[in-house]
């Protein structure tokens, strides 16, 4: 399963700006949360990043092995 071209844009700018910064996932969570209150219609969406990222260990991780999907 693939991204479309904007998402993939998106999601490297996120890695070009913020890749270097420690975060802890309470953060993230925040930031979430924050983006759902904002923008209520795509809270589901967000519930399914949420609950992939709780269970990240879970997921078969496609990048580990993959240069260009960070930490290849």
């Amino acid at each position: 399963m693939g991204t479309t071209v904007g998402m993939a844009d998106e999601i490297e700018r996120l890695r070009d700006k913020r890749g270097d910064q420690d975060v802890k996932f309470a953060q993230v969570a925040d930031h979430l949360r924050d983006f759902t209150d904002i923008s209520p219609d795509d809270g589901s969406v967000v519930q399914r990043i949420a609950a992939f990222l709780a269970d990240v260990e879970d997921e078969p991780h496609r990048h580990e092995n993959d240069p260009d999907h960070g930490l290849g």
